[in-house]
């Protein structure tokens, strides 16, 4: 029994989530597209002022689906672990860089919370927290960059000659991971295309996460309908090898 009822649930989490963080984070709060770093501190604060009630609100629908992502990653690394069977690294380090994407967000989004908690601060105060808000809600690439890496080497590790994950995935993967690097650099610009706002910082992270998300939902629930289809077939293409040569061989 693969459990492919609660196996769904979790890989349209992903969605979820996505939907959720768009609504709380982009329409609510307003922060889609993101303010210019280069503001005056007078004006971040007159932006936190006129929308106090509403970045409230929207950071609060933003953590919520947040946490959505976890279950989302769990659907992963049941996949994962099909790839690798009981001896299966990548898939816990998958699951276990995926867990604190919550965990790295939330903080940020509570700076934003807190700008907008008191906005009768100073206006230096309320630009310094819009700073620490945004710097590592943009920079803070690493660990799905990482996550983005396990879960391509892992598919292209794939010995059957019907793969779990189809192999462009792997290669998808890779390249994702790739395209976020440039954002960590957001501490060092507060105008151009590393900025925090820019074209590399934000937009290609941003275009490049969700185009990730949806195809690792599309290829995630295609392996668990395979799953679900073929039970009895799976060990023995496990121990099937490839048929012709692929990146990873023994």
């Amino acid at each position: 029994m693969h459990n492919t009822f609660s196996q769904r649930l979790c890989a349209w989490s992903g969605p979820l989530f996505a939907l959720l963080f768009f609504i709380g984070y982009g329409v609510v709060a307003r922060y889609i597209p993101p303010p210019d770093p280069a503001k005056s501190a007078a004006e971040v604060a007159t932006f936190y002022r006129g929308h106090a009630n509403a970045i409230r609100l929207g950071m609060v629908l933003s953590m919520f689906g947040l946490v959505f992502w976890v279950p989302f990653v769990a659907a992963i690394s049941v996949q994962l672990r099909r790839i690798e069977g009981r001896h299966s690294p990548l898939t816990y380090a998958q699951l276990g860089l995926g867990a604190t994407l919550p965990v790295a967000f939330i903080p940020a989004l509570y700076y934003f919370e807190v700008a907008a908690y008191r906005p009768q601060r100073s206006d230096e105060s309320i630009q310094m927290l819009n700073d620490m808000g945004w710097l590592p809600f943009t920079g803070i690439i690493y660990a799905i960059f990482v996550q983005n890496i396990v879960i391509g080497v892992a598919v292209l590790s794939d010995r059957r000659t019907v793969p779990i994950f189809p192999r462009w995935y792997g290669f998808f993967c890779l390249w994702c991971g790739l395209l976020y690097c440039p954002a960590c650099l957001d501490v060092f610009f507060t105008h151009g295309p590393l900025a925090w706002n820019g074209l590399f910082s934000w937009w290609l992270s941003l275009v490049a996460f969700f185009v990730w998300l949806i195809g690792t939902t599309v290829v995630t629930l295609g392996a668990i309908s395979a799953q679900a289809t073929t039970p009895g077939a799976e060990s023995a293409q496990a121990a099937r090898p490839r048929t012709r040569p692929g990146l990873f061989i023994e």
